[in-house]
């Protein structure tokens, strides 16, 4: 877990404790950099995470809020997509299709038992992370997953194009967890490529991971067509 995320870790937990009110406003960035002793750089990624999953909310000119159950955010379901004005969210999603159907159709042809028991491993932690609430470890987990998946590929340009483009597609990870009716789905369709890998047909695993990112757009709101799928 790196800074960022232990910081988002730790907002979680006082926002679920009702640390804070409802729909309240958090201190000062100031104040709140202090009392977790972090940078305020640190801070406002945290906060920036924490608002992509649907749990905080900032508003120009007045601060950041706890956001209230289902509160429709900016640019997705419910969560706030935080590259908007730069990247359409469905551009995204259509790009990592192409990049993630690819990783998944490599690693068919190239798993092995160890690989899959790692991929096994981040669903054990998704759905420990959902029985605790865990907004934060389910992302967390869920981009394990897909690191893992990219690994296992074997291809250093095809990672090296994953991780140029990371903190964007994290942020559409994220949107995707925002909405709470549908948190688990994820893992049943990790567990549905798992399977597809464990048959070593490309294809299968190819279209396992091509029903995966449609899913995962349309907890964002949005209906995605695949052009050529």
């Amino acid at each position: 877990m790196n800074t960022v995320e232990h910081i988002a870790q730790q907002l979680q937990a006082r926002i679920r404790s009702s640390e804070w009110a409802a729909a309240g406003k958090l201190p000062g960035q100031r104040q709140l950099a202090e009392s977790l002793g972090v940078s305020r750089a640190s801070l406002r990624e945290a906060i920036t995470m924490l608002e992509g999953l649907g749990m905080l909310r900032s508003e120009a000119g007045r601060g950041v809020f706890i956001a209230r159950p289902g509160e429709k955010g900016l640019g997705s379901a419910y969560g706030r997509w935080r590259f908007q004005g730069r990247y359409a969210l469905r551009d995204v999603y259509l790009v990592r299709n192409q990049l993630e159907e690819l990783a998944a159709g490599l690693a068919a042809s190239v798993v092995t038992q160890a690989g899959l028991s790692r991929l096994h491993a981040t669903i054990e932690q998704m759905e420990q992370a959902a029985d605790a609430g865990d907004l934060v470890t389910m992302s967390e987990g869920d981009h394990a997953f897909h690191a893992c998946l990219f690994e296992i590929a074997g291809s250093p340009m095809l990672l090296d194009l994953a991780e140029s483009i990371g903190d964007v597609v994290d942020g559409s990870r994220q949107v995707a967890f925002a909405d709470p009716a549908r948190v688990r789905e994820p893992i049943r369709e990790h567990a549905e490529i798992i399977d597809a890998l464990a048959t070593g047909s490309p294809e299968a695993a190819r279209r396992a991971m091509r029903a995966h990112i449609c899913n995962v757009a349309d907890r964002a709101g949005l209906s995605l067509t695949i052009p050529g799928a």
